[in-house]
């Protein structure tokens, strides 16, 4: 690709509990990910959350090839609600890239719920004990909680998928069984959740 050709990059947004705001993940490699020094993530407005929004779009960013700045920005496709192209639009335009690199940069986005962390009002997080780390345990597994739906509250919880070591799946158990959900909106909730070196992700 010429150094001025166009770029795709992606970013995904997930509404997150914890926080109550949204995290994005640009996900690139190569060549698009060294050319991106300044990547700010999109916001998820809470008034999308809160009335559910969701969709995918595409944005083009017009880039000054002198500065690296974004000159301008413009949904190719929208995500069908104005509010989260506005959120999209406003982070990508403060976007900044390698002087002489790319002159347009198309970012596929996505908004969407994590179905099981949007309908908890408590996420405790997951611990990666120390002995484990330091043993360099890692693993991927499911748990499954079940829910009072009187209270929210979490009855039991077990593993429908070890993560291969014990003391992961205690981990992991000790924290979604102190998990709230919002009354009435579930019975029964599975989480995958995986450990890496990098962390947990679930």
């Amino acid at each position: 690709m010429s150094p001025t050709g166009t770029l795709a990059l992606t970013a995904v947004i997930f509404s997150t509990v914890a926080s109550r705001l949204a995290t994005a993940q640009v996900v690139s490699s190569g060549e698009p990910k060294a050319l991106a020094t300044y990547a700010p993530r999109p916001e998820y407005p809470q008034q999308a959350r809160e009335k559910r929004m969701m969709g995918r779009a595409v944005a083009i960013v017009n880039v000054d090839t002198r500065t690296g700045e974004v000159k301008s920005a413009q949904m190719e496709s929208s995500t069908g609600h104005r509010i989260l192209d506005d959120a999209a639009l406003t982070a990508f335009r403060q976007w900044k890239f390698k002087p002489g690199g790319v002159s347009n940069v198309k970012i596929p986005i996505r908004f969407a719920f994590d179905t099981h962390r949007a309908l908890a009002v408590y996420a405790a997080r997951p611990l990666y004990p120390v002995e484990a780390r330091s043993k360099r345990f890692t693993g991927a597994g499911i748990v499954l909680v079940d829910v009072d739906q009187t209270t929210g509250a979490v009855t039991s919880a077990r593993m429908l998928r070890s993560t291969g070591h014990q003391i992961l799946d205690d981990a992991a158990l000790t924290a979604f069984r102190q998990w709230r959900f919002r009354p009435g909106t579930v019975r029964e909730v599975r989480i995958p959740i995986t450990y890496t070196m990098r962390g947990v992700r679930y």
